[in-house]
């Protein structure tokens, strides 16, 4: 429940929306060169993200979008909850800022040489 109102949340703002599908496309054209000799068509892509039914996918080219789709949105959740999360232990007092909550919390994407973490650093590298 909580992650579809995560859903909600991005899918109404249409700055977050878009970035979203930017992002989608992006990772489905970058990870189909990566593991595919033939090309896949970015437009195709873009006109499957808004509509299934639309562009020249082929089926195969389909299901590779349909994960890749899914891949992103979950990053996009798990990024909005652990801002949420990190915003909500600052307003308790539970940490002093995004640098203890990463360092507690993410502590795999801290390095430990690095003296500074910024605001969103940490909260980044997750996804």
């Amino acid at each position: 429940m909580l992650m579809q109102m995560i859903d909600y949340l991005i899918e109404q703002d249409p700055s977050l929306s878009a970035r979203r599908t930017i992002d989608m496309r992006r990772y489905i054209v970058n990870r189909w060169s990566r593991t595919h000799e033939d090309p896949i068509d970015e437009d195709a892509v873009a006109l499957f993200l808004c509509d299934e039914n639309r562009g020249t996918l082929t089926d195969k080219q389909r299901i590779f979008a349909r994960e890749c789709r899914e891949e992103i949105t979950a990053c996009y959740r798990n990024a909005v909850f652990q801002m949420f999360q990190c915003g909500e232990m600052m307003r308790r007092h539970l940490v002093s800022g995004p640098e203890e909550y990463c360092r507690i919390f993410l502590p795999q994407y801290v390095a430990s040489s690095s003296p500074r973490v910024t605001a969103c650093e940490g909260l980044c590298a997750s996804i």
